[in-house]
């Protein structure tokens, strides 16, 4: 249907004169200039071809299509306030599908949720775990927001970056109680290697060590990434951790990042959702907590 419809701005500048008669009025109100209004009050009279208003020495008065056609006006603005208001209300009170890796969820989201429930207790919250290697599917999925490892480059998604960080060995301090320290990546070939998933990890690690032919495919391989970071903090042996999620163990010395490494972009932590949903009430609201709760 092809419907032929005035100028939306031109239409909010002459109901709002409409119902102060007053153009300065109309334009506290919209935040703009009196001549804005001036202006777009006289281009919907042109788009219309009649006069809406009598301009007067100091005031303005409605004619009597302006005074016929207010309500019209009046009448579809209210409309759509009320259909907008109804249609938020909806989304608001449906839950929000969030999914993210297990180490992320347990070791940083879990214990700041009171956080999150005291900023908005209104937030029906439906956590989901994901792998940090699969990419997220936003269209067959009950997917409302990922967090992740690495930004999806996708022109439909937007990925935000939260949390900097790499995956580099470490340990309890206790593991050198009785054994000697590492000082040379050759040195971890002494210990046990924790390995989460498969032996990939830490082959990769290797190879970017300067340790191409080092066996480090042997070991416990744990399913859940969290029991590798139990496992060391307990000094069962070395893993490959997350930087970004061991601050607080680091810093009561509870780990010991083993060998300096810098942030590496591809490993960082990134917020994503759709691009069509940046303004959606839901996400932002959860977006911009986490942004305030990292920062």
């Amino acid at each position: 249907m092809n419907r032929r419809l005035p100028p939306l701005n031109a239409l909010r500048a002459f109901e709002a004169a409409a119902r102060h008669e007053s153009f300065s009025m109309a334009a506290e109100e919209l935040n703009v200039t009196h001549s804005a209004i001036s202006h777009q009050v006289k281009a919907l009279e042109g788009w219309l071809g009649v006069s809406l208003f009598r301009r007067l020495t100091r005031a303005v008065r409605l004619t009597d299509a302006g005074r016929a056609y207010l309500p019209v006006v009046e009448g579809a603005f209210n409309q759509i306030h009320a259909g907008t208001n109804t249609l938020t209300a909806a989304l608001l009170d449906a839950p929000l599908h969030v999914t993210t890796t297990q180490a992320f969820a347990v070791r940083w989201l879990a214990p700041r949720l009171r956080h999150l429930w005291n900023a908005h207790p209104d937030l029906d919250l439906r956590l989901h775990e994901h792998s940090w290697l699969e990419n997220v599917d936003f269209t067959s999925e009950e997917v409302d927001v990922a967090v992740r490892i690495g930004a999806e480059r996708r022109p439909d998604v937007d990925a935000v970056p939260l949390l900097a960080g790499t995956v580099t060995p470490m340990c309890s301090p206790t593991l050198f109680q009785e054994e000697p320290p590492i000082n040379r990546p050759e040195d971890l070939l002494r210990y046990k290697l924790l390995h989460a998933h498969d032996y990939r990890p830490w082959q990769e690690w290797a190879q970017r060590a300067g340790l191409p032919d080092a066996d480090v495919a042997h070991g416990a391989v744990f399913d859940d990434t969290n029991l590798i970071y139990a496992a060391a903090l307990s000094g069962q042996g070395v893993g490959l951790i997350h930087t970004a999620l061991v601050g607080e163990e680091i810093a009561a010395k509870q780990l010991i990042q083993l060998f300096s490494a810098e942030p590496q972009r591809d490993m960082g932590y990134y917020i994503h959702f759709r691009t069509i949903d940046t303004d959606e009430l839901r996400i932002s609201k959860f977006r911009d907590w986490l942004l305030a709760e990292i920062g």
